[in-house]
Formats: C-alpha cells, structure tokens, sequence
C-alpha cells in the first residue's frame, strides 16, 4: 500500500513499535500454545494479520498490505487464501523476496518449500482491488439483510465483509489481526476488536485496531463518524455515527449498556472488549464481533434500541462468541431470537410470550411450503421469509420445547455452561444436546429422538382430536378420546387441558404412536377439551386457526396481480415494488382486461386500484363483516375511515373461493404517487397484520382479523 510521505509522527513511531511487539507476541503463542486453546487449536493453522489498508474512496478502491504469519502442516507445498477476483497488482514476499503464486478466480496459491514438520511462515501480501457492489437506494424487501452488497467503498461510506476478500483469508479459519487504515482526513475506520487510536496525520486519519480473540472473518466499515463512548464495567461502550444523526447516540448508549449488563447475568461476563453500534449509509442490521452495522434509516426507527440492538448484542455472545459448526447447521439465530426477541415478550406478560409463540408457527404456516422447506441441520442464513420462518422461528421454538422439557434453572444453566467451555470454539446442535441431557438429567436416548425429529426432519407435526366422548358416572364426568398425529410420527409430550364449570385439569400428554388416548375424571360438568392452549409445542397450524395477513401473501404460490384499469402510468413501477416486497416479483400483473375471470377463481388475488369491473367488484364485497369499501371511501367499524388516512391495505380468505386470499391496496381519495410509492415499501414490513392504512407513506391504524375456532378445541356441551 502507499506508504504518505509526511514526516514520521510520534502516532506512527508508535504504531511500527506496537506492530512489532505484537507480531514478537504472535509468534510466541504460536510456538509455545497452551492449555484448551492450543489443543482446540492443534490442527488450525493459527492465523495473524498485519494488515495495512488504505481507503481511496473517490476511485472505489482499496490498497491492502497483509503481513500474515501461519502454520504450515508437514510436507505442505501450497496454501490457498481467497482475496477478491477484482484483485490486481498481486504481490507475494517472503523475507524480502518475491515467492512463487498464482493468482486465478479469487484463490491466491503460493508455493511453500516442503519440511518434514510443522513450521511458522511468514508473507507479505500485496495487492489494490476496486469494491463498487451497487447500494439500494430503495430496497422492496429486507429479506436478504445486505440486499448482496459484499464490498463496496464509496464517499458516503465503506462496507466490506469478511467474505467478499478485502484481505487475504483462508475459509472456516479463525484468526487474528492487526490493523491500520488509512482515509482522507475525517474518516474513521471501525472493526472487530480494541481500539488503538484514531489520529490524524496530515491529510489523512489513521484508525488502528487489534483482534486478540480468534474471530472467523473480519469485516471493516468507515465514514465521517462522530464518536460517543463511555465505560461500563470493563466494556467500552461506543457509537459511530454520521453527523446528523449524533442526537441519537445517547438513546444508544443507553440502551446497549443495559443489554451488555442483561446478558452478562443471563449467560455471563461480554466477551470483548467494546461494543459499539456503528451507523452504514444504507439499511443493514448485521451483528460483527463486538459492533453492530445499522443503516441510518434503521436507527431512527423508535423500537430498535429494544428491538433489533438487542438481538445483535445477544449475538455477542451467540455467533460472535461461541462460533458456529455450520456443518450441522446455524443454531445462533434461532437461539438469539429466543433469548432476546421472544424472552424480551416473556418477561413483558405471559400473554405476551404466548402471543409471539403464536406468530412463530402462524409464520411457519403461510410462509413455509414444502418447496421451501428444510431442516434446521440445513439451515444456514437468512435468504428468503421462508428460511427466516424456518432458522430463526422454528428453530427459536425447539430451545424452548427444550427449556419446558428440562426446567428453566437447568436451562439457563446449560447456557451459561456452554458460553463458558465453548467461547471462541465451534460448536454444534450435538454440544447443546449433551449439555441439556447433562444439566437436565434428561435420558441420553430420548434427548437423541428429541433433537433427531427436530433437526434433521423438515415439517412439523399435524395433530387432530378424535372420539372425544363424554359420560356421566357417579360421582364423577369420564372425558375421553385420542389424540393423533399423521405421519411421519414425532415423540411429544402435549399438555390437553379440560375445562369445566370450576376449576381446569390439565395433562401433559405422551404423544408417539398414530393415535394417543387421554382420559379425564371430574365432579364438575366438563364444558371442552382444548390440545395446547398456550402453544408450547411447536406444530403445524391449521387453516382455520391462522389469520390472513401480509405474510400469507408472501407465502401465496398462486397469486395474481390486477391493477384497476385507470391506474395512472406512473404507478406501475409502484405496483412492482409492492410485489417485489411480499416476496413476489415474479406473479403476472394484469389490467382488469386480461383477467380470466374462472382461472382467477381458483387464485389469491391481488387488487391494485378499486377496480372499474362490476364482476371484479363482486369478489370484494365478500369482505369480514364491519368493513366497508367503497371505491372513494373506507371503513372498519371505530378502528380506522378514509377520513383519518389516504390509501389502505388489506387481505382477507374468501370463503365462497375455498379460502383463496383476497388483497386489495388502494386510494380512495386519489393519493398523490408519491405517498402511494412510500406506503408500498412499507407493507412488507406488517406481516403479522391484515389490514393497514396510510397517510402520507405513515402508518395510521393496523390489525389482524380473529382466527376461527381451533380444530383442536372440542366443545363438550354441544356434543351431549
């Protein structure tokens, strides 16, 4: 890299004097190693980078000198390291001399001298490359939460991740690093790791950093931040922000300490030396190793500082902490989820936890098809609803049928216990079982059934009450029935409550074979017999028992699109964004005039505009009862008018068409584009909800129309 021609400052003497000790310090751990880390470690190559970068964000390129310092395996003649295929001016020394490399589709071999025995190397790596992924300036969906920007650095700000090969890295290997970036005057660069300083130097500002802890990958952000920190034990407490957006970084502060301190009793002491929340000039909400990546616009959305910042501080200790053994499968964000997004509901009401438990499995239901679905041992990332539904919801929900099976002292003991022996090791979903089946006392054969039907299976259980019947002894009502599942069978334990006129009796019910029997003796008259009232097992939901929603859209497989035949021009592209935000970009979008009126029959539909067609106005008017549409005019009992908003949305199941959705998203005061496009980017985001309205691109009312009775709720009256 370019090496500025000032004068040497006292920051630099420090800075070539600080590198060497460490690299001295690297190579000691490297030669000595002890205790669990060196023999974690015994077949790792044990990376170090030394890594010199300088930003040029006027060209969109970078300039990267990476002294790396390894372990080569006996008899070893090549080692691979992945840097970006953009790369150019590609150098490798060793001791001062050029070394043979070969350079081809983004994998870097360079040719080693072949020893009988393990040895250290050392390389000097060199080489510029140009990061310009294009930045949303409007994404439809947030589905893929990097919307497949890996590197890009631009004026506004830089954003490179581990894996797009801003240095030289070597797959699935941990490591340390060192580093100095070099940006015009005023940018700051943020990493993993302890801050060194930050110091400006003629033209430029130095950022330094360094990585003691072995992490998988390093990512690098940088901008004109401002900085605000303070120390919380022995946690400091940072955020970068851009300029206009310093007035929320006390409301940060603030909270993240509470979060550090929250967990830190939870599951035990942060496990790096700072946390900080850094500000990215377009929407991402990423976790990195002791800093989180949120866009401008995510910041000042009011719930994030108890929503969102909270599941990425969490991730400091799932994910960042005890890293992930992908080759059973991304347990981290299903455990992040339940310990900060569900616990967070918990601890709020028991109502509460019931309700997101609720929303978990309605999601799993309308979003999940079998085209989509996958086992949780599969699970990798985040790419689509359907795998959010999948690795972050079902997944959320096995911890918890786990806690409810061992107790909750046992529970959060194992957590506490894994956190401690696997911090900085991958770790699987078989080190969590034999954890939980240790701190449980669980039966080591059943905890194996247990986590085998959950991990390597897609699908859910189906479960169904049948023969429910009642007679009258003396003295006591005999309640009885089975409760069965279709295959393939899982081993559950199912609580079935029986309601009477007093008190309620409740079983926790062995569930294996085709079909269980349960029996229940009262003195008082029995009124119903309901499977899981408070959904504590996770399952597949029944029709009946999910609302339509926005996410019921999303997981539509036949929907079609049919704008108003006045639709003004400019307001297709609009439509398209919608689309593109319910996951559904590729469904036809049709006038009214190309509409097959029998093959819509048999479709969800999507009404864009009131429609003009009287045929096509009569499949609205089966709308829930209390709701008036009319093409100038909008109601729904005391909820929300037309008079307090200025378009709507809304889905509902058209019984008279088997239960196919029907969707309308319109303005009936004839809303300007502008507003309508503001509304449509919105939507995506109210899956949980059936019906919104609008004024101005904000968000007036929501709700969610009542669920029909549940087929796992047996009234006994009506049968006697």
């Amino acid at each position: 890299m370019r090496i500025p021609t000032e004068k040497t400052s006292l920051a630099q003497t420090e800075y070539k004097f600080a590198c060497w000790a460490w690299a001295c310090a690297f190579v000691l751990i490297l030669l000595m190693g002890s205790g669990a880390e060196a023999k974690a470690q015994a077949n790792s190559r044990q990376l170090q980078h030394l890594l010199e970068v300088e930003l040029q964000p006027q060209n969109q390129r970078i300039r990267v000198q990476d002294t790396v310092t390894f372990r080569t395996h006996a008899g070893e003649e090549s080692i691979a390291f992945f840097l970006a295929p953009r790369a150019e001016s590609v150098s490798v020394q060793s001791n001062g001399a050029p070394i043979r490399h070969v350079f081809q589709e983004g994998e870097l071999r360079i040719s080693l001298d072949p020893l009988p025995e393990e040895q250290i190397h050392s390389l000097k790596i060199s080489f510029e490359a140009a990061f310009a992924d294009p930045i949303p300036n409007a994404p439809a969906n947030f589905d893929n939460p990097g919307f497949g920007v890996t590197g890009t650095v631009t004026t506004q700000g830089t954003f490179l991740l581990a894996g797009c090969g801003w240095y030289p890295q070597i797959p699935g290997e941990n490591a340390r690093f060192h580093v100095k970036v070099t940006a015009p005057k005023g940018i700051r660069a943020v990493t993993a790791g302890n801050l060194v300083g930050h110091d400006d130097v003629g033209g430029n500002t130095l950022s330094r950093w360094e990585v003691l802890q072995p992490i998988e990958g390093l990512a690098l952000s940088a901008g004109p931040y401002v900085i605000r920190s303070r120390t919380v034990g022995k946690t400091t407490i940072s955020t970068y922000f851009f300029p206009e957006s310093d007035d929320l970084s006390d409301t940060y502060l603030n909270a993240a300490s509470r979060h550090i301190e929250f967990y830190e009793k939870l599951h035990g002491p942060y496990p790096f030396p700072k946390f900080a929340v850094v500000e990215n000039f377009f929407p991402t909400g990423y976790g990195f190793p002791s800093y989180t990546l949120l866009g401008s616009t995510v910041l000042r959305l009011p719930f994030i500082p108890e929503t969102s910042l909270k599941h990425e501080v969490a991730h400091s200790w799932w994910g960042n902490g005890v890293f992930v053994d992908y080759d059973s499968g991304n347990w981290c964000e299903g455990l992040t989820t339940y310990v900060s997004d569900y616990l967070s509901k918990e601890m709020s009401s028991p109502a509460e936890g019931k309700e997101y438990r609720k929303q978990i499995l309605q999601d799993y239901a309308t979003l999940v098809s079998s085209g989509e679905d996958l086992p949780l041992n599969r699970f990798m990332s985040r790419e689509s609803p359907a795998s959010r539904a999948v690795g972050y919801g079902k997944a959320a929900f096995v911890f918890h049928m786990v806690r409810q099976k061992i107790g909750d002292e046992p529970f959060w003991n194992s957590l506490r216990r894994i956190f401690k022996e696997r911090l900085f090791l991958k770790t699987s979903w078989r080190d969590f079982r034999d954890v939980f089946t240790q701190e449980g006392n669980w039966d080591a054969r059943e905890a194996r059934q247990f986590f085998d039907q959950w991990l390597a299976r897609k699908g859910a259980p189906l479960l169904q009450l049948e023969n429910v019947q009642v007679e009258k002894g003396n003295p006591h009502w005999n309640v009885r029935g089975f409760l069965a599942q279709k295959p393939p069978l899982y081993r559950l334990y199912v609580p079935v409550q029986l309601h009477t006129e007093g008190t309620n009796q409740e079983k926790l019910l062995p569930v294996e074979a085709p079909a269980s029997p349960f029996l229940f003796q009262t003195a008082q008259e029995p009124r119903s017999v309901t499977v899981d009232p408070d959904l504590q097992v996770f399952r597949l939901l029944y029709p009946e028992e999910i609302p339509a929603t926005v996410n019921s859209l999303k997981g539509s497989r036949r929907l079609t699109a049919v704008m108003s035949d006045d639709t003004p021009d400019g307001l297709k592209g609009t439509f398209q964004d919608l689309l593109a935000g319910l996951n559904q970009a590729e469904a036809p979008l049709l006038h009214e005039k190309d509409v097959d009126l029998p093959k819509a029959h048999a479709q969800d539909l999507l009404f864009l505009g009131y429609p003009r067609s009287e045929t096509l106005r009569a499949l609205l008017a089966r709308h829930p009862a209390g709701l008036v549409l009319e093409p100038s005019s909008f109601s729904l009992q005391e909820s929300f008018s037309s008079r307090e908003a200025d378009s709507l949305f809304l889905v509902y199941k058209d019984a008279e068409r088997e239960g196919r959705l029907t969707a309308l998203f319109y303005s009936p005061s004839r809303t300007e584009t502008e507003s309508l496009k503001k509304a449509a980017l919105k939507i995506t985001h109210y899956g949980k909800y059936s019906y919104l309205s609008f004024s101005n691109g904000m968000n007036q009312q929501k709700g969610t129309w009542s669920a029909s009775r549940s087929p796992l709720r047996f009234e006994l009256k009506e049968s006697q």
